[in-house]
C-alpha cells in the first residue's frame, strides 16, 4: 500500500533496517520466554534418544536458539537456498542427522512447512494452522502431544 514503486536496493535497506529492529528486540529474549511445555517435551525426547534438527529460513533462528536457552538441543538445517515449501531446508536437516526423509517427523506451524514436508517425503505434524492442513500425517493441538506421536514413530 506504499504511495511510490521502491527499487530494488531501496527495498533491500528497508528490509535490512527491519531486521537490525528486529535483532535489537531479540536481545531482550531470555529462557523465561521459552515455554516450560516446550522445553520438557523436547527434554524427553532427547532422552529417549531422538535426534533432533532445526530447519529454517530464518537468519535469526541461531541467536534466537541461544537467546532463550536451546543452543545445542538441534542440528543446523538453516544452511539453505530454497524457501518453503521447497523441501530443502528438511532434506539437508535429515542429510546433518544421517537419516532418509521417511524416518523423520517434521513439525510445522505453517501451511508451506507441511507443503515442503510432503514434497520431501516426510511425515509432518501440524499445529496451529498447519493442523489443519490436508497433507498433515499427525494433526496435532498442543507440542507435548509429540510425545506421544513418538512413541509409535
Amino acid at each position: 500500500k506504499a504511495s511510490r514503486e521502491y527499487t530494488q536496493e531501496e527495498k533491500e535497506q528497508l528490509a535490512a533496517r527491519k531486521n537490525e529492529s528486529y535483532v535489537r528486540l531479540l536481545e531482550k529474549m531470555s529462557p523465561d520466554d521459552l515455554s516450560q511445555e516446550v522445553k520438557k517435551t523436547l527434554e524427553i525426547l532427547r532422552q529417549r534418544g531422538y535426534k533432533l534438527a532445526i530447519g529454517s529460513s530464518s537468519k535469526n533462528t541461531k541467536k534466537i536458539l541461544t537467546q532463550i536457552g536451546l543452543n545445542g538441543y538441534f542440528s543446523d538445517g538453516t544452511n539453505i537456498t530454497k524457501s518453503k515449501p521447497d523441501p530443502e531446508v528438511f532434506l539437508k536437516a535429515a542429510e546433518m542427522l544421517g537419516e532418509k526423509p521417511e524416518n523423520c517427523l517434521v513439525v510445522e506451524d505453517a501451511l508451506a512447512g507441511i507443503d515442503a514436508a510432503y514434497a520431501g517425503d516426510f511425515q509432518s505434524a501440524g499445529i496451529g494452522d498447519a493442523a489443519g492442513h490436508s497433507q498433515v500425517t499427525y494433526p496435532i493441538q498442543a507440542f507435548k502431544d509429540l510425545l506421544s506421536i513418538c512413541s509409535i514413530c
